[in-house]
């Protein structure tokens, strides 16, 4: 085995993959092509394809959370929540492969990938609490946040928004829209 490769380095040459080539183009070969060294010595970090995909994830994961958490850094209430949907946003098109990783972490799911799960929605839910939101909405007004961006995100990267209108604007509107909407209805009900 090559001198100086570590476990990182092996995630993080898949992550290049990822992000590059697509997700569904991480194998051990390629892996071991980008650092230059034979597929078996993989084996010495991760315990085959299924492995490498579900730390790849685990990786995607924490970084994710790590621009999330730095977005909302001097920002509170509503524009905290906006800056982390523009931070999300730029961290899918930035890293595509990286964050389909996210999203095929299989079951069941690593006890370090729960807990990485668990710190990405304790963020949001300390974003939302100024709000005012019980907790038990404001996770429904998560899920509701994130599907919003990933729904955008997915449009964006098939090319489904072709007016000229600037889209970090947009997703900035849309989750003011929403977020107003939320807090008028909730206010109404109480």
């Amino acid at each position: 085995m090559r001198a100086g490769i570590k476990p990182e380095v092996v995630i993080v040459a898949a992550a290049a993959i990822a992000d590059r080539n697509g997700w569904d183009q991480i194998t051990l070969a390629s892996v071991a092509a980008q650092l230059g060294i034979r597929t078996p010595s993989l084996y010495n970090h991760v315990d085959g394809l299924p492995d490498l995909r579900q730390k790849l994830g685990l990786y995607a994961l924490q970084l994710l959370t790590s621009s999330l958490h730095d977005a909302a850094i001097g920002h509170s209430g509503k524009q905290a929540l906006i800056e982390v949907a523009k931070a999300y946003l730029e961290f899918v098109r930035l890293h595509p492969g990286l964050y389909e990783a996210i999203n095929r972490v299989t079951s069941p799911k690593p006890p370090e990938f729960e807990v990485a799960t668990e710190q990405l929605l304790s963020l949001f839910i300390r974003l939302m609490q100024p709000l005012g939101l019980p907790q038990e909405e404001a996770i429904h007004a998560i899920r509701g946040i994130r599907s919003m961006i990933h729904g955008f995100a997915a449009l964006e990267a098939m090319g489904g928004f072709q007016i000229p209108q600037d889209l970090l604007e947009s997703i900035t509107k849309s989750i003011t829209y929403y977020l107003n909407g939320l807090l008028d209805s909730f206010n109404m009900d109480n």
